[in-house]
């Protein structure tokens, strides 16, 4: 019961801290909400009683804050059922530029937090390389639940019109520790309602049966707002 309040006192430090940054317009928020909470493809909702359905709203939002040199850091936060958690937290910071010749980077490191179910904490090292549409992406877990734990990703988000944008994706993970190999998957549209609001329609699945029946695919749709 204390998981929620928690997450409104992060995003409230994280805020306040930064307020004094703001009007460097570096400072940005989210917040939306989601049919299902999915990562990589794998439910983020283990109850038991509803396991079959595929809708379980999830309400989620984050602070990024840009240091306007290729620094950043940020916190973003999902509701959703973790073990004994109903929170899941994610810190992280990185750096980001061009490479040059239209080829771009970002590398980071991301802290994953449960509250009440410590168990499932973990972090990892990530690193992308994106050229045009493509972005090709690596994750490697260095302590807890992930430890050691990878995943290789593709994505591709093409422009169809100036509101409305393709994705689609695939990745492969390792089998590590408690974590099973799988390939995940992603299909999806998003339509840009104003310049800050944003919807989506994506389908997403993988072939594990961890939360849910190996193989089984499920659509997510999302609201965003940024300001």
């Amino acid at each position: 019961m204390r998981t929620v309040p928690f997450a409104l006192t992060c995003l409230a430090a994280a805020a306040a801290l930064a307020l004094p940054l703001a009007a460097q317009a570096q400072l940005s928020f989210n917040l939306g909400v989601v049919s299902l909470y999915k990562s990589n493809g794998i439910d983020q909702d283990s109850r038991q009683s509803e396991r079959e359905r595929d809708v379980r709203p999830a309400l989620q939002g984050g602070v990024d804050y840009d240091f306007g040199n290729g620094l950043y850091i940020g916190n973003w936060n999902s509701t959703g059922r973790f073990g004994e958690a109903n929170l899941e937290i994610n810190l992280y910071g990185g750096y980001s530029g061009e490479l040059g010749n239209g080829l771009g980077f970002d590398v980071g490191y991301i802290k994953y937090l449960y509250p009440s179910q410590g168990s499932l904490n973990g972090s990892e090292v990530y690193g992308s390389l994106s050229y045009g549409i493509l972005t090709t992406k690596l994750s490697w877990g260095t302590s807890g639940a992930i430890d050691e734990h990878a995943r290789l990703s593709f994505l591709i988000e093409q422009p169809l019109s100036e509101r409305l944008t393709l994705e689609a994706g695939v990745g492969f993970r390792n089998t590590s520790n408690n974590n099973s190999g799988a390939t995940d998957y992603r299909l999806g549209l998003s339509y840009a309602l104003t310049e800050s609001l944003s919807t989506s329609a994506v389908w997403s699945g993988a072939d594990t049966d961890r939360a849910g029946q190996a193989g089984t695919g499920r659509l997510v749709l999302g609201l965003t707002q940024s300001f």
